[in-house]
């Protein structure tokens, strides 16, 4: 399966179960949840392993679920970022950031994208690649070492 993250730059997550895809399944992290404005005053408390992408939009961000529902929130993506797990979710772009949850696939030296597991394919920028591979080695890393022991 997996030999070397070190000398990894094209990577493919695959599996049967989707539900329970290289994903910890720890009750602390499932109860995790974040509240989103919706309007007056209003708001929405959504667990964080619903979320599958966030996409900034000026001063707005756009949340996508794993249901294919999607919310546009008032507020910067910066904001909530500060709010999430930030192993959990990592920015690949200026205007887009992962849980990397849904990551199916991804390629960080020809194309330099990822792809969810709805099927969307999205860049990673120059100046994320970095980032984006300690973090990635730091969460399929840890989880890995969860489900050995």
């Amino acid at each position: 399966m997996i030999t070397s993250f070190n000398t990894l730059t094209s990577y493919s997550i695959n599996s049967t179960n989707k539900e329970n895809r290289l994903f910890p399944t720890d009750s602390t992290l499932l109860s995790q949840v974040i509240q989103l404005p919706v309007c007056c005053k209003k708001s929405i408390t959504v667990p964080w392993n619903e979320i599958s992408h966030l996409e900034a939009i000026s001063n707005y961000t756009m949340f996508y679920f794993k249901n294919g529902k999607k919310l546009l929130v008032s507020r910067t993506m910066k904001e909530f970022l500060a709010k999430l797990d930030t192993e959990m979710f990592v920015r690949v772009h200026k205007s887009f950031a992962i849980n990397l949850h849904f990551l199916t696939q991804y390629d960080v030296k020809e194309e330099m994208f990822v792809q969810l597991n709805d099927g969307k394919k999205i860049a990673i920028s120059r100046r994320k690649k970095k980032d984006f591979l300690e973090k990635t080695r730091n969460y399929f890393g840890n989880f890995m070492r969860k489900e050995m022991n």
